[in-house]
Formats: structure tokens, C-alpha cells, sequence
């Protein structure tokens, strides 16, 4: 798929999805990884922001070519990693999630319903370090919903669907597509993801959104990283 195509698709559908994008046994180590240090957090959906601190093993995740292309494409000139990437792991278990759009979209709607954003403030990426399926709790997206500018206004959409995936492969959405944490009717499979946060230049949450990346960790990113990061990085 030629960038063009790509940067079509995310305007109108919202979202795009690459199969094997990661080599698989590279996404089956990091899982590996990320649940040996994600063991004691919690027995249902845990969120690790921060994850660059803690797994220095996820840069090149996000400073893949294709994404880095794709978010300069709809993001311009500029743009930053906003997140310190995150990892998003829902347990045999885990009931879904609530519906949503990602902030700046929520926190704007929250604030005033009314109000607007340009069609372009954020491109989430998500990396799948297992399979996703509908069974053990793979997003759940409402196709063409960003382009509504707002946060949903109820839990449920008949348009609805499951984006699914084998591991290694990468789902791109437009931050205000609304979408959900699956529910994990499993009772011995897991959902692993990577999530990592691309926001233009012009949008700035502040020092306190997402955990600051340390500093000896920011030393060892390569230059693009560290320009990515620089936002992120403890003074």
C-alpha cells in the first residue's frame, strides 16, 4: 500500500492495519518481557505507561520507517512522541473496556461538548505481541466514528467490530476513532500490545501527562529517538 493510500484510509476509515510488521518471535520476546515485569500488577487489564524506562527494547518499535512515515504524512513536519510508550496486556478474565476517543478529543469534550479540533491531532499506534483475537480481548473499534470530532455519547454502536491480528502485526488509528479494550472470555490466553503516541507539534499535554523517560535510558536512544523523545525526557 503506497503512503497515499495509507493517509486515504486513515482519513476516511480511520484506521489501517499491517500484517507482520514485527517479526513474530521478536514480539513473542518482548512479551515475554513485559509480563515478567507485569506479573504483580494486577490480575485483570494492566497499563504500563512508561514502558521505555522499563523495557529500553521497545525504541526501534518506535521508530519503525513505515510509521514514522506514515505519522510525518497526517502529522506534519515536527511531530513528537507523546507517551513513552505503554503496554497494554487484558488477562484471561478481563471484561471490556469503556468506549472512548484518546485525548485531546475526550479531554475536549469533557470540557465543552461543542468543541472542534483540527482532523489531525494524534496517530496511535498499537503492536501486537500475540495474537489479537475476539476471544481474548482484541480492540474493538467503530469504523469512521473520528470523524465525528467527539468522544462517543453511549457505550454501544452496532458498528462495533474487533480489530484482530497474528503477533507482529500493527494497527494505526486516528486518536479520535472510538475504540475499546476487548472483553477476555478466555480462560488461558492473553493480550499483549504495545502502544506507542505520535502527536503534531503544535499540541503539547504538558510535563505530567505520561511518566518522564530517565535520563541514562534518553542517553542510549538513537539521535531520531532522542528528537522524538525530547518532550519525554527528564531534564
Amino acid at each position: 500500500m503506497e503512503i497515499n493510500e495509507i493517509k486515504d484510509s486513515l482519513a476516511e476509515e480511520g484506521y489501517c492495519i499491517f500484517e507482520g510488521l514485527l517479526d513474530s518471535q521478536e514480539a513473542e520476546r518482548l512479551d515475554g518481557i513485559a509480563r515478567s515485569i507485569m506479573e504483580s500488577m494486577g490480575s485483570a487489564y494492566i497499563s504500563l505507561e512508561g514502558s521505555l524506562n522499563e523495557i529500553p527494547e521497545l525504541a526501534p518499535l518506535c521508530t519503525h520507517p513505515l510509521i514514522l512515515e506514515i505519522a510525518e504524512a497526517v502529522l506534519g513536519e515536527g511531530y513528537f512522541l507523546a507517551n513513552n510508550a505503554a503496554l497494554k496486556w487484558c488477562k484471561p478474565g478481563t471484561p471490556a473496556g469503556n468506549l472512548h476517543a484518546d485525548w485531546p478529543t475526550r479531554g475536549a469534550l469533557a470540557a465543552d461538548p461543542s468543541s472542534l479540533f483540527p482532523p489531525w491531532n494524534g496517530l496511535q499506534v498499537f503492536w501486537m505481541l500475540t495474537d489479537s483475537t475476539p476471544e481474548n480481548g482484541a480492540t474493538r473499534i467503530v469504523p469512521f466514528s473520528h470523524l465525528t470530532q467527539r468522544g462517543p455519547s453511549r457505550d454501544s454502536y452496532p458498528q462495533e467490530m474487533p480489530v484482530t491480528g497474528k503477533k507482529g502485526t500493527v494497527f494505526v488509528y486516528h486518536n479520535g476513532l472510538w475504540h475499546r479494550s476487548g472483553a477476555n472470555t478466555t480462560t488461558d490466553q492473553h493480550r499483549m500490545l504495545a502502544n506507542v503516541y505520535y502527536m503534531p507539534a503544535v499540541l503539547y499535554r504538558g510535563p505530567t501527562a505520561w511518566p518522564l523517560i530517565k535520563r541514562e535510558v534518553y542517553e542510549t536512544f538513537s539521535p531520531r529517538l532522542q528528537e522524538l523523545t525530547a518532550r519525554s525526557a527528564e531534564i
